[in-house]
């Protein structure tokens, strides 16, 4: 058995030297008769809207002030720059709304409004209560 088995790899390697390699060979394929004409509906890319970033600005029962942007603390208006800065590289088309309490010196509006400017933002808003 083990005498046939040899001499079938002897056959198969001498008769397999000197032959080219089936990709060296020109052919020539046809295009097939499975092809079939189907019209996708072109699909229309999704529009990207710019987010709403909201601050909101309030102060607590000593009297400082309190900052949030959408709804998450910010420790001072250092970091609140800081992350109005990561912002506008992400997206400067950005809505900017900006909303105070009653207890707010509009002092501090116009200050956060002018870094948001200062920052390169296009669109800030006034937030306002409806009654």
């Amino acid at each position: 058995m083990i005498d046939v088995v040899f001499l079938l790899l002897v056959f198969f390697v001498c008769a397999s030297v000197g032959q080219k390699p089936d990709s060296l060979l020109p052919a020539e394929l046809s295009a097939g008769q499975t092809e079939a004409q189907v019209d996708l509906p072109q699909q229309e890319p999704e529009e990207w809207t710019s987010p709403e970033v909201r601050i909101y600005l309030d102060r607590d029962v000593t009297g400082r002030l309190l900052i949030q942007l959408n709804e998450r603390p910010v420790g001072s208006t250092a970091e609140l720059d800081v992350r109005l800065t990561q912002l506008v590289g992400f997206d400067i088309d950005s809505k900017i709304i900006i909303g105070f309490d009653d207890a707010v010196a509009f002092q501090h509006f116009i200050d956060v409004y002018d870094r948001c400017q200062a920052i390169g933002f296009q669109s800030i808003s006034l937030a306002v209560k409806a009654d």
